[in-house]
């Protein structure tokens, strides 16, 4: 390892090994006692077992490196899986392919010697391929192989051309490169870095737009019999065919890589693929201000909901982002990240550029491998546990895709912006009415695999402009079985091409059709004055109001104040007997044992964009109003987010968040929160604190057992 000599005479190793409880603050309590022991840990099947990993990034350089020493760091540090490269853009084995490029700096087999060295250390070793680009004499000899911008240009940054996922690159030597190393090495699992379909750079963050090579063209002229839309509009006819075109050409890419890697595995899984998944956190600093906070939660959320029952981790990048990849995250950024996979049932994941030993700064390092310990010791507490929150957000994928809204930068269309920030602004309302939620996939309601009226009693559709008439059907009869519907914007309005429907499909929704929209800059509610008497004051509305028919019997239960002038403040006053309008604030209709409520406005949006406690407060009450009190319930002071996850026996793990550390951009260890308590509907056993070991008895108030939780910092882990 290099040792080279840090501050205060400590070094790259002393730093890494001097770790203290007091960094998460934790104490030595006897810790749960843990369900995979290193003996029983069986790499082959590490995905069966609380699984840590530590993904080394390698540089060409980094193959002189002893891989014995890269190995025992990695399980000096608590992981017990290491992510590490064999090849695609670069071959870290003496390759026999004329277009795999070998590393200059390779002496022998490094990628024997990782394997080997991993499993002497009890790790799962996964192999890394990066098939997404190629060096320049691959770029020389095959030019049709490569992605071009949308003026024609080749996707060049330092040497490396981004290949097109339709192309003989990814088609047929991408797969001869997979061929020949899964032939001659054996891994315990394999990641690809994959194809994708690139849009903006993500080295020089310029909008290149949509590939246009051959291989696009023609491929989509064939397929869909027209040329390919000019760029990333929402609104373009086109636009549609071409988020099919992508899904079918890396859906049958991903099948010839299956296909291909498959005999050669021999069970090991693919990341990403059938057996196990995985996602990745990073900032991109130029991404709109302010740094989204959720990505964690967000993410494993999601990708959980469209895959239940799999295995899941999403990699925390070290990095800030792709220009300083030696520039790392703090350590308590890391650790809010990872608080929030772990909350909703994910492992633990670290992403670094290089090795541990190799980092220019590695003061940020023991703070996670105490936390990477620490789920070690704490593993039984983790095992069979799963999301058991009964609000459900929906995640409507084709929405997304329809809009925009799944990607970072603003797009073109219309439907952007309202979309991004009605997902945001939903997600945002339910962490700050400290509501444990889970996400609801929209294909996996569509085919049946999601029951709702089993998993949730409110289901929340933010702006979901996409719904198939099997969505609706099944969303129908979870309201009219007693769940509560919420749903905001234009939802239910279009088809997956954007073609306006002529009617709802969702028969419970009081908006039976919609009608035009109109801009309501100014306009006010006044919930007092309705069925919400305890919310005063007015609610601001902004953006588009959709007008629609209400079916019969739907009631307005948040009406609309008289308008007030605005400009000198002289004029800021509704004049005596103006008008109101009679349009509905937010209609609810009950429909069979339940009841639907749609919010004909952007009220997640509008949070988002300003976080005024009103907006969010109406979508408490009605969950209070419709459903009545949560099982758990949150009390005190504080930024913080409430996870709930449980098992068949009866018991839960709720993970409490401290994001008091963020600050716009930065994060800081949060101040530590006092005051802090945690009701437990009806009575209950003693609570276990797994961060401060401790173990707390409740108290009987009323119709809940309270808890009061330990000064928190980071998060807190309660078992009940």
């Amino acid at each position: 390892m290099n040792n080279s000599v840090l501050k205060f005479g400590a070094t790259r190793r002393t730093v890494l090994g001097g770790i203290t409880l007091a960094t998460l603050g934790a104490v030595s309590a006897p810790a749960l006692a843990s369900s995979a022991s290193s003996k029983s840990f069986n790499p082959r099947r590490w995905y069966e077992h609380d699984y840590r990993i530590v993904q080394t990034n390698l540089r060409e350089i980094d193959v002189l490196q002893d891989p014995r020493d890269i190995a025992k760091a990695v399980k000096d540090f608590g992981g017990n899986v290491i992510v590490s490269n064999i090849g695609g853009i670069v071959a870290f084995y003496p390759t026999d392919l004329e277009y795999h490029y070998t590393n200059p700096y390779l002496k022998g087999d490094f990628v024997g010697e990782m394997i080997e060295a991993a499993h002497s250390e009890g790790l799962a070793y996964l192999g890394r391929f990066d098939m997404a680009k190629g060096r320049e004499p691959v770029f020389q000899a095959h030019p049709d192989w490569f992605s071009l911008t949308r003026d024609g240009k080749p996707r060049e940054y330092n040497g490396t051309y981004q290949a097109c996922p339709a192309s003989e690159w990814a088609q047929d030597y991408a797969p001869k490169i997979l061929q020949e190393a899964l032939t001659r090495y054996k891994p315990d699992g394999v990641f690809f870095n994959g194809f994708y379909f690139p849009g903006t750079n993500w080295y020089n963050k310029a909008d290149e737009g949509i590939c246009t090579c051959d291989n696009c063209r023609s491929g989509f002229r064939e397929m869909f019999g027209r040329e390919l839309p000019v760029d990333e509009d929402t609104s373009s006819p086109a636009w549609a065919d071409y988020q099919l075109f992508q899904q079918r050409v890396l859906g049958g890419l991903l099948k010839k890589v299956d296909d291909v890697t498959a005999p050669l595995l021999d069970g090991a899984p693919v990341m990403g693929r059938a057996v196990v998944g995985r996602g990745e956190m990073q900032r991109d600093v130029h991404r709109a201000p302010p740094e989204w906070p959720y990505q964690g939660g967000e993410q494993s959320r999601s990708y959980m909901a469209r895959n239940p029952r799999k295995p899941w981790s999403a990699t925390s990048a070290s990095f800030i982002d792709f220009p300083w990849r030696k520039v790392t995250e703090t350590a308590a950024y890391h650790k809010l990240r990872m608080a929030q996979v772990m909350g909703v049932g994910g492992h633990l994941d670290l992403y670094l550029m290089g090795t541990l030993a190799d980092q220019a700064d590695p003061t940020w390092l023991p703070p996670l491998s105490e936390l990477f310990q620490w789920r070690k010791r704490n593993t039984a507490a983790y095992g069979g546990m799963s999301m058991n929150a009964r609000i459900g957000l929906y995640d409507s994928a084709a929405t997304q895709m329809f809009t925009g809204a799944r990607q970072f930068a603003a797009f073109e269309g219309p439907f952007f912006e309202y979309q991004f920030g009605a997902q945001r602004g939903s997600y945002t309302m339910l962490v700050d009415s400290r509501m444990p939620f889970r996400m609801v996939s929209d294909a996996r309601v569509a085919d049946g695999t999601t029951k709702l009226s089993e998993d949730v009693d409110v289901l929340y559709l933010p702006n979901t402009l996409v719904l198939t008439d099997a969505e609706a059907q099944a969303i129908d009869a979870f309201v009219e079985q007693g769940g509560l519907l919420i749903a905001t914007g234009k939802t239910g309005s279009m088809n997956s091409k954007g073609e306006d429907l002529a009617s709802v499909p969702l028969k419970s929704l009081p908006t039976s059709r919609y009608g035009e929209s109109e801009d309501a800059q100014g306009w006010s509610l006044v919930p007092d004055k309705g069925a919400m008497p305890q919310l005063v004051g007015q609610v601001p509305i902004d953006g588009n109001y959709y007008h629609g028919t209400l079916r019969p019997g739907a009631e307005d239960l948040i009406p609309f104040g008289p308008d007030r002038r605005y400009g000198p403040p002289e004029l800021n006053y509704a004049i005596p007997g103006s008008p109101v309008r009679d349009i509905p604030g937010a209609a609810v209709q009950a429909y069979g044992q339940g009841h639907a409520v749609h919010i004909p406005w952007h009220i997640d949006w509008q949070y988002y964009r300003d976080g005024l406690p009103i907006h969010q407060q109406i979508l408490a009450e009605l969950i209070r109003r419709y459903k009545g009190p949560q099982k758990f319930v949150l009390e005190g002071t504080g930024a913080v987010e409430m996870m709930q996850m449980g098992r068949a026996n009866g018991q839960s793990l709720l993970h409490v968040i401290n994001y008091a550390g963020q600050r716009n951009g930065r994060y800081n260890d949060p101040p530590q929160l006092h005051g802090l308590r945690l009701g437990v509907a009806g009575p209950s056993g003693p609570a276990r604190m797994l961060v401060a070991g401790a173990t707390v008895q409740g108290t009987r108030e009323g119709d809940r057992t309270w808890f009061d939780l330990p000064p928190l910092k980071a998060f807190e882990a309660i078992l009940i």
